[in-house]
């Protein structure tokens, strides 16, 4: 089958998977969960959360419907490998607890909505193989959100400003966010979400490939997507439309020379359509197709060629929720990519995706997922298959104590057979309730990541870190 057969088959067939926008890399993070932010990246689109596949919010008036009020995209101070429940009512899985907690601005007028505000002071003691820095790091924050009649609206800004032990201070990361989902009837509805972010890693980072650095490159992101849901009976057809863009900065070397990274920005656009059918109120099966197309900025210097090209996804797959309880969700299916230059070979790869929670009372819960994903590839290979596994637990013992645990790997296999490159992390962390403003955090992480093609083949990181939020 060509690829002009397959536009046509992916569009034609239901389907509104996860298409991938372009993806950012983020920095060393804020140290607030158990999360490592230098590992493993991954895609989501509009009404997606992280985990298998996109969840659109229920047209259904009578259900409160909410989209994610952190930013979409992947290596971000979110879970290393996406790892959420699929059900809409789950939070997402391995998100590092939130910096500044929303309070209604007058309780008695909830119609101009919550504003929240706050600011966490953190400390960090980082080891990565025999060398050692300590970090001080700021992170202030504010949201507002309002949620009545049939419009709801989110909207967030953050920064994480780090002060290592012997450098200048630089912006870890910062992100501003918008979410908007109004229901047109108690059948149909309209979601829409943007975000912009910027990071820049450490020096000796896990995310750098090249060594001996003076400054990492610093990239910045944005999406923007949108997305429509109709119910009929027991069908619901969802088709949504995304667009990206990456921007990716200079590298600076001890010696002053500059890398030129403008290469890896990119610009993404994709299109997604879903039907789905509830065979019981427990059970649903479902279809997806879609379509992408990324253009990179330049000619990869590895490759010796531009990574622009096309890519098509069908899968299929069920869904299954016991009353919030127990939910599943599991796919199979298959994607292919092509390349606008002759000389990079197209790649067909199948896609398997499962996602399971568990949440036996409100305090606990426990989430898994393994994805996979057709990329662009990187390095002097062409498109790679990438393999995510993610777990994730967390549990409130009472008021005042929250625990949480996570722990990832990704593996991305080229599809010409050349060296595989791996990355692993995992996080233990604790939030203790001092007062109705003030929270302690302390959380312990590790990464590491095996790279053939890096300056440094294999880079691991131990970070301890600690401190106290203020949020109003």
């Amino acid at each position: 089958m060509n690829f002009d057969v397959r536009i046509i088959v992916a569009l034609a067939l239901a389907g509104a998977g996860a298409l991938a926008g372009a993806s950012v890399t983020f920095a060393q993070g804020d140290g607030s969960g158990t999360d490592n932010p230098d590992l493993l990246r991954g895609s989501l689109g509009v009404g997606c959360r992280p985990g298998t596949l996109c969840q659109f919010p229920s047209p259904d008036l009578i259900v409160p419907v909410v989209l994610p009020t952190e930013p979409l995209p992947l290596l971000a101070p979110s879970p290393p490998v996406a790892a959420a429940a699929p059900a809409a009512q789950s939070a997402p899985a391995a998100a590092p607890a939130p910096l500044a907690a929303s309070v209604p601005v007058h309780s008695d007028t909830a119609d101009w909505g919550e504003l929240g505000y706050g600011v966490a002071l953190r400390g960090a003691y980082v080891r990565s193989g025999t060398s050692e820095r300590f970090e001080l790091l700021a992170i202030p924050s504010i949201s507002y959100s309002r949620s009545g009649g049939v419009t709801d609206l989110a909207l967030g800004a953050s920064a994480t400003l780090v002060a290592p032990q012997s450098d200048d201070v630089r912006v870890g990361a910062a992100n501003v966010s918008a979410n908007v989902v109004h229901r047109l009837s108690p059948s149909a509805g309209l979601a829409f979400d943007a975000g912009l972010s910027l990071s820049q890693d450490a020096p000796d980072g896990l995310s750098t490939d090249e060594a001996d650095l003076a400054s990492a490159p610093v990239s910045v992101s944005g999406t923007a997507g949108l997305g429509y849901t109709h119910r009929f009976g027991n069908f619901a057809v969802t088709g949504t439309a995304d667009v990206a863009r990456d921007w990716v900065g200079d590298a600076v070397r001890t010696d002053n020379t500059v890398i030129d990274n403008s290469h890896e920005g990119a610009t993404r656009y994709g299109a997604d359509l879903r039907v789905g059918y509830e065979l019981t109120p427990v059970v649903g099966v479902f279809g997806q197709g879609g379509a992408g197309r990324t253009d990179f900025d330049g000619i990869d210097p590895d490759l010796g060629f531009s990574r622009s090209g096309s890519d098509f996804e069908l899968r299929g797959g069920l869904t299954a929720n016991w009353q919030d309880v127990v939910t599943l969700e599991a796919s199979i299916g298959s994607g292919w990519r092509s390349f606008d230059s002759g000389a990079v070979p197209e790649a067909q790869s199948w896609l398997y995706g499962v996602s399971v929670g568990y949440r036996p009372t409100t305090t606990t819960e426990l989430t898994a997922s393994f994805d996979t994903e057709l990329t662009p590839g990187e390095g002097s290979s062409g498109a790679s298959a990438t393999y995510g596994l993610g777990l994730d637990a967390r549990h409130r013992a009472n008021s005042w104590l929250a625990l949480r645990a996570s722990t990832g790997a990704q593996w991305m296999v080229p599809e010409d057979g050349t060296a595989e490159s791996r990355s692993y992390s995992a996080g233990l962390g604790a939030d203790l309730t001092l007062g109705q403003h003030t929270t302690a955090t302390l959380d312990y992480e590790y990464g590491l990541r095996e790279d053939p093609a890096a300056a440094v083949v294999s880079r691991d990181e131990h970070r301890i870190s600690g401190g106290l939020s203020l949020q109003y």
